[in-house]
């Protein structure tokens, strides 16, 4: 017998926040939705592009998170799934495209690392965005068990992304963020999806019983791996094809107006 009646995935910026209308953490209305779902016998999943450490805010709320884009995966304090970029490929991408006017972080569960010339750009960035500075560190302190999950490069010219997606196209999987010239980089095929689908399968949970909200580009793997996917308010096109139903934005509880309408709270 399952231990779970279900899974419910939620995407994090723009599903479970969202910065367009200043919600900076979930809802009191989506922490007594995720309570009611944990009671009536569902898994609920934070499935987010972040680092664990840059979710800090709400992932004790859910039962599990699946981090760095799919390849991180934990279940009630269990890793499921750790799945980190070999140095050599680091060393690699930071050779041929740190001169190429980048700044590039690496993501590991509690910190990300960067290079000691780009200092003080990380100083800036926390400022600009109100983050703590402990989420950073120079790549020098960095320990060989702090696995690599993801890297993020940050580029002023646009020919980078295309020549870096056409160098690795084989290698890794390019995601960009929506309103700055940013990609999170990540090992060919590990999406959202691809963890979802394995996490499902080593629970014993049919498909019929996941859900999935989201609202970007990087959610539609883990919509089309869930029977139901849910679109929030706001969302991209590409969201739009794979969605099972569209519901409110943040600020409208869109969360808890689905759970209702598909009867799961």
């Amino acid at each position: 017998m399952n231990k779970y009646k279900g899974v419910v995935f939620f995407d994090y910026d723009g599903t479970t926040v969202d910065e367009v209308d200043n919600i900076a953490t979930a809802t009191p209305k989506t922490v007594e939705s995720l309570n009611k779902l944990k009671e009536n016998g569902y898994l609920t999943m934070l499935c987010s592009g972040r680092t664990h450490r840059f979710l800090e805010m709400d992932v004790d709320k859910f039962m599990g998170v699946i981090t760095c884009n799919g390849s991180h995966t934990e279940v009630e304090g269990e890793v499921i799934r750790d799945i980190c970029i070999p140095d050599e490929l680091l060393f690699k991408v930071v050779n041929e495209y740190f001169p190429r006017d980048t700044i590039i972080h690496f993501d590991t569960r509690d910190i990300s690392y960067y290079l000691h010339q780009d200092a003080e750009f990380f100083m800036h960035h926390c400022e600009l965005f109100h983050l703590p500075q402990r989420w950073y560190a120079p790549w020098k302190f960095r320990q060989k068990d702090n696995h690599v999950s993801k890297l993020v490069m940050n580029y002023k010219d646009p020919q980078v992304k295309i020549d870096f997606e056409e160098e690795f196209k084989d290698v890794f999987t390019v995601a960009k963020h929506v309103r700055e010239n940013f990609i999170d980089i990540t090992l060919k095929g590990v999406t959202k999806g691809d963890a979802i689908v394995e996490l499902i399968d080593k629970l014993g949970i049919d498909k019929k019983d996941t859900y999935a909200f989201g609202d970007a580009d990087n959610d539609v793997e883990m919509m089309e791996a869930v029977g139901t996917g849910i679109a929030m308010g706001r969302h991209s096109e590409a969201v739009e094809k794979v969605a099972s139903m569209i519901t409110g934005t943040v600020k409208e509880e869109g969360i808890t107006t689905a759970l209702e309408k598909l009867g799961l709270i």
